[in-house]
């Protein structure tokens, strides 16, 4: 089958942000039985040396895009969510038809609701098959920016929050298949748009656990730490609060480390003899090994958290708030749900002071994450999708 992979930003597996790591590695698991074509769009610099080093001209294209290009884009489509205007390019639809034509495509496996807005084509090519993988519900994303926020500020994101749900229904309930990446999107997608047959997959979050399972890596003792690209604010507001509360422990003793790419100035001056910021690191398994324990006091966000599920399959027992185990453990029984300052204080506390416990928990979390969260699910799915018509 000739499928057309698009989405918002470049698939691949030495990305910098657990979205564009899960659709490389769809990319990968698509390429074993098909003839995949990616068309995609170019953000930032790393995604130029992405594509030179990982695509060819034969089998992809690239559209580059700067904030201008945004605002632009913005400005002219007024009528649509300002992440789905972002990807309104007259060039990529150029180029969207032309691979369709020239390659024959069967599929299009679009990565993103922003990106089923070339749902379109199915009046163009009715026999199209057109599957949209939901990485998040984007109503319930721009629903909390709605909420967290006032004034002026509360009635653009309500503004914002109408025009998403308008178009993330369209689209879905246009599409052949909606593919869910956790049971609680699976859930959303059902009560907000009636949607009852959504697929779901297992994401994937950036290794292979069954490669490293046997690693050895000299652990910092009482070592805490966070994960996420710092260039974003949820990231960056949580990052924050961790370094508030660990300051208020009072503990000499407690080593802190802050991993992600873009930390902001403000976060950089929190660097001192117990806190850590990393910056970008070029092995990012390796670094979080160094730790005991993960502590994400996320507020901000919808959907799975890649960096949790991530923490938790290389053995680190996590620490995190409702948000955090969206998808993933939503009862706390792995996980350990904490949601108030007080609250991730004390479990810190108890953790960090308990090697037996660190130990029983960094088995658990393991157990966990191979059990439910297996890739080979996901490459099951794809399979019975994407079965080679006769």
């Amino acid at each position: 089958m000739n499928i057309l992979h698009i989405s918002p930003y470049v698939p691949s597996l030495h990305t910098n942000h657990a979205g564009g790591v899960c659709m490389g590695k769809q990319v990968e698991a698509l390429k074993r039985k098909h003839d995949v074509y990616v068309l995609s769009f170019i953000t930032m610099p790393l995604e130029e040396k992405i594509v030179k080093e990982e695509y060819n001209t034969d089998n992809s294209y690239f559209v580059r895009i700067s904030n201008m290009d945004r605002l632009r884009e913005g400005l002219l489509h007024l009528n649509k969510p300002l992440m789905f205007s972002a990807r309104t390019s007259k060039e990529f639809k150029q180029q969207f038809l032309k691979l369709i034509e020239e390659k024959k495509i069967d599929a299009i496996h679009c990565e993103y609701t922003a990106m089923a807005q070339y749902i379109w084509i199915k009046k163009m090519y009715p026999n199209i098959i057109f599957n949209i993988v939901e990485h998040d519900v984007t109503r319930q994303s721009f629903y909390r920016k709605s909420m967290d926020s006032k004034g002026l500020k509360q009635l653009f994101w309500k503004w914002q929050l109408n025009l998403a749900t308008k178009y993330e229904k369209e689209y879905c309930q246009k599409a052949d298949h909606v593919i869910a990446v956790n049971s609680k999107d699976q859930r959303l997608l059902h009560e907000y748009y009636g949607l009852n047959q959504v697929e779901l997959m297992n994401p994937y979050y950036g290794v292979d656990f069954d490669e490293i399972s046997d690693k050895v890596v000299n652990k910092i003792q009482k070592s805490i730490c966070f994960i996420g690209q710092m260039g974003r604010e949820e990231n960056h507001l949580a990052a924050m609060r961790l370094i508030h509360i660990v300051k208020s422990l009072n503990r000499d003793d407690i080593r802190l480390t802050i991993i992600g790419a873009h930390p902001n100035e403000e976060l950089q001056k929190e660097e001192c003899e117990n806190i850590h910021i990393t910056g970008f690191v070029e092995n990012i398994e390796d670094e979080i090994l160094k730790n005991q324990i993960a502590v994400f006091p996320l507020t901000l966000g919808a959907g799975i958290k890649l960096k949790v599920l991530l923490a938790c399959g290389l053995g680190l027992p996590v620490i995190t708030t409702d948000i955090g185990v969206e998808g993933i453990d939503e009862d706390g029984n792995t996980l350990i749900l904490a949601n108030t300052d007080d609250q991730i204080k004390n479990e810190i506390i108890e953790l960090i002071d308990d090697s037996n416990k660190i130990e029983s928990k960094s088995i658990e979390s393991k157990d966990f994450v191979k059990k439910y969260f297996s890739w080979n699910k996901t490459v099951e799915l794809f399979d019975r999708l994407y079965e080679v018509r006769k």
